[in-house]
């Protein structure tokens, strides 16, 4: 009985018309794994009985704005002597750095080639400056030879210093902020007015494999006096007081932002996460137990329980919506960047343009007010949590569509605003030879902030002679009392 039984599965088994439904089956999962790779693992993991999130398909939209009635131009056509039929090629010679990009512009219908020749799209990881002198005038790189100029905080700190003295203003969101050697007598002079203010020290190192070197210095105290006099390259910008913390561990807000053309510039911003982890005295040293998370899901577990209990916030647009608050800050920080170093944004001498995609690390203190920390030139974005798969996807999905575009526009010679496809990333800058729009957070003013003395980590503090005992400092809980 069991041999007929068992001769009867082989016979319907090896049956042209059982294998013919089976072909069409898996011919159909194929298919539809081609067209959306992200709910064909859905479904198969969830037929196994093992659940997995799925990469969100839905266009984020945030308080978007577009300049109305302005026309912005590239000075000339571009990609005219692009080879037909290159269009949609791109070369990208990086390893697992690399593939969010190349997921993203395979998914949007782009074909990955072997050349750098081929591609109208080269995308690497890291700089690479042997790959300058190959480029072609229409092929577009994501590098420039000058983002050292914001990356590098002494440089950084230069710059503001030429933007400050060309609008009379400091911008809001840098703390104050001296380069030792070259700022010597600004600072000096600075030191000699008194000071209340504790600072913190980077000593830049000499390898990117090694985190920069930051030290503390008290107010007034002997060791900032005589750190001063010596020569060094450091910087010293004066310590975010009441920074604000979540389980006594400081947050740091990462965004992003891409410069999607320089004929004309074109710049745009993009929510990242919140990282939370740093401890309470030493800057950006993790802890063990750090953890990220979007910043929907921050706003809902720390910033709104936070603006509940503190009245001095004042508006109730900010205690109703605080993470639009933080985000409009992040998007005029941009803009303003980018309008301090407008003419560093410059493609590699053989191409026609270029774009570059960037990330800014920001605090916060306890007013909500952000405070950039780092601009970096370098994106490496790990994808250790789910929800990192999705910004993932959205950054560089929503780039691809960005990019195509503004470049479909220039090799037509059309008026590249009010860009159409964005997937989350949104306008922040806008300028041609002639005219600049950028973005401002309308009727924001920040208020001065008091000075704070705390005792720092790693900090031994040597007071002066003629300081009152009353002035000593105090621990960050007393300050808050």
């Amino acid at each position: 009985m069991l041999k007929r039984k068992n001769n009867l599965f082989t016979h319907v088994v090896a049956s042209p018309i059982f294998l013919t439904i089976i072909g069409a089956v898996l011919g159909i999962a194929l298919y539809s794994a081609a067209i959306s790779p992200n709910k064909a693992i859905e479904k198969c993991s969830n037929f196994f009985g093992r659940q997995i999130v799925s990469l969100s398909t839905t266009t984020l939209q945030y308080d978007a704005s577009q300049p109305k009635d302005f026309v912005l131009k590239s000075s000339r056509k571009l990609f005219s002597d692009m080879p037909e039929g290159h269009e949609k090629y791109f070369y990208a010679p990086c390893s697992k750095n690399c593939h969010p990009m190349i997921r993203a512009l395979r998914t949007l219908g782009w074909d990955k080639v072997n050349t750098i020749k081929e591609g109208r799209l080269v995308f690497s990881f890291k700089e690479d400056g042997e790959l300058y002198d190959e480029l072609q005038p229409w092929q577009r790189f994501n590098h420039i030879p000058n983002s050292s100029a914001w990356h590098d905080l002494s440089s950084q700190i230069g710059g503001w210093n030429q933007y400050a003295k060309k609008t009379g203003k400091w911008p809001y969101f840098v703390p104050e902020s001296y380069r030792v050697t070259e700022d010597r007598k600004a600072l000096e002079s600075r030191m000699e007015s008194g000071v209340k203010e504790n600072w913190v020290a980077t000593h830049p190192s000499r390898s990117d494999d090694v985190p920069n070197l930051i030290r503390h210095y008290s107010a007034n105290s002997r060791e900032l006096k005589a750190y001063i006099k010596e020569p060094t390259l450091t910087t010293l910008q004066s310590y975010v007081c009441d920074q604000l913390t979540w389980k006594k561990r400081k947050i740091a807000i990462r965004s992003f932002w891409m410069v999607a053309s320089m004929d004309p510039l074109i710049v745009l911003y993009q929510d990242g996460f919140a990282r939370n982890g740093y401890l309470e005295k030493e800057l950006w040293k993790t802890t063990k137990d750090y953890s990220e998370s979007t910043l929907p899901e921050f706003e809902a577990q720390v910033l709104k329980p936070y603006v509940k209990k503190i009245r001095r916030l004042g508006s109730k647009n900010i205690k109703s919506q605080p993470l639009a608050h933080i985000r409009s800050q992040l998007k005029e920080s941009v803009a303003i960047l980018v309008d301090a170093f407008r003419d560093q944004f410059k493609p590699p001498k053989l191409a026609e343009d270029g774009f570059v995609y960037y990330a800014t690390d920001s605090i916060l203190d306890e007013d909500l007010n952000v405070w950039l920390v780092n601009a970096y030139n370098e994106t490496k974005l790990p994808e250790d949590h789910y929800f990192l798969l999705d910004t993932n996807h959205h950054l560089f999905h929503g780039m691809g569509k960005v990019l195509s575009e503004i470049w479909d526009k220039q090799s037509k010679g059309l008026p590249i605003l009010p860009l159409q496809h964005g997937d989350g990333w949104q306008l922040v800058y806008a300028a041609d030879s002639e005219k600049k729009w950028k973005y401002e957070y309308a009727g924001y003013e920040r208020k001065p902030k008091k000075s704070c003395r705390i005792k720092l980590a790693n900090e031994t503090r040597e007071v002066d002679e003629e300081e009152e005992e009353e002035d000593q400092p105090q621990t960050e809980e007393k300050l808050k009392e």
